[in-house]
């Protein structure tokens, strides 16, 4: 009779083990799968933007968006990261405006004033980019040959997902990107509790897949970013970030990526910083690529037109 009740004990035991480390991995997912609204810390009249403030219909409800007009044929679709909104890119927006680039910033879905409550990390974010490039498409006037993606963290996983199924979009610009969702949630999970990345990462993409019915495991921006070629992608890698795994992601994501492609590393700038601490750097360097890659290309198909 005492062996049945070892046996009760230490099943009891596992069972709650069990049971707490799935509650556990469960109440993770569910915060990382939950977006936060951040106010907005900058406007475009703070900037003296002339950018119309619109309301464009994507996959899972209204998204929120300015779009500033371009004077040298050229449109940037600028993604912010997770947990921010458009007025990320705001200041950028600006700056590149000098040069003749138009641009459009937007909310991804549960952030900013965008309608939904789930973020996906770039599975349906992806989404929301192919409705900002339709309702572009739509308007008439933006010249479809003249588009670019630019996008941070979060903006830079949808960004590459993105340009990587989308021909229309002819340059992509990347900043703290993830190479690999898996091996970075592992990562950040040991980072931030101390605790080893498995099981329990892998129990919270599980649980993650299941709560927004998406497979978060196949988030794998290095598997498809190859697939950007011929078109040109610029991958920014800050070596002191505190959320992606560099300077493994960005290597990793340059070493995927086809030709014509550039890696910018910066060793003493944190996540999605370089602009923020080297802006006249960031605009040389983010503005000659685009100014080669994008903007050459098509003043030579206006010329040819001509």
């Amino acid at each position: 009779m005492i062996w049945l009740w070892i046996a009760l004990a230490v099943a009891a035991v596992v069972v709650a083990v069990v049971g707490g480390l799935l509650f556990f991995t469960y109440q993770m997912a569910r915060g990382l799968l939950r977006p936060q609204r951040k106010p907005l810390a900058l406007t475009p009249q703070q900037l003296d933007l002339a950018v119309e403030d619109v309301r464009i219909a994507g996959p899972r409800g209204a998204l929120a968006a300015w779009y500033l007009p371009a004077t040298n044929g050229c449109t940037l679709i600028c993604c912010h990261g997770i947990h921010d909104n458009r007025g990320q890119w705001l200041e950028q927006m600006a700056r590149l405006h000098q040069r003749g680039y138009g641009a459009i910033a937007f909310d991804f879905a549960g952030h900013g004033h965008s309608e939904g409550n789930v973020v996906t990390y770039g599975v349906r974010e992806r989404d929301d980019i192919a409705a900002i490039v339709a309702w572009l498409r739509e308007r008439g006037d933006v010249n479809m040959d003249g588009l670019a993606v630019m996008g941070y963290s979060l903006g830079a996983i949808a960004a590459t997902l993105a340009a990587a199924s989308q021909p229309e979009l002819r340059a992509l610009v990347i900043e703290s990107g993830f190479a690999d969702l898996q091996h970075d949630i592992a990562q950040l999970f040991s980072r931030f509790t101390h605790l080893p990345g498995f099981p329990f990462a892998n129990l919270v993409v599980w649980w993650g897949q299941r709560l927004a019915d998406v497979r978060l495991s196949d988030i794998r921006p290095a598997q498809v970013i190859g697939q950007v070629s011929p078109r040109a992608t610029l991958i920014i890698s800050d070596l002191k970030d505190e959320l992606a795994d560099e300077p493994y992601d960005g290597e990793r994501l340059f070493a995927a990526a086809g030709e014509p492609k550039e890696l910018w590393q910066l060793a003493d700038v944190g996540h999605v910083q370089a602009f923020v601490e080297r802006p006249e750097e960031w605009l040389a360097r983010v503005g000659d690529f685009l100014d080669r890659y994008l903007a050459a290309p098509v003043a030579e198909q206006r010329a040819r037109g001509s």
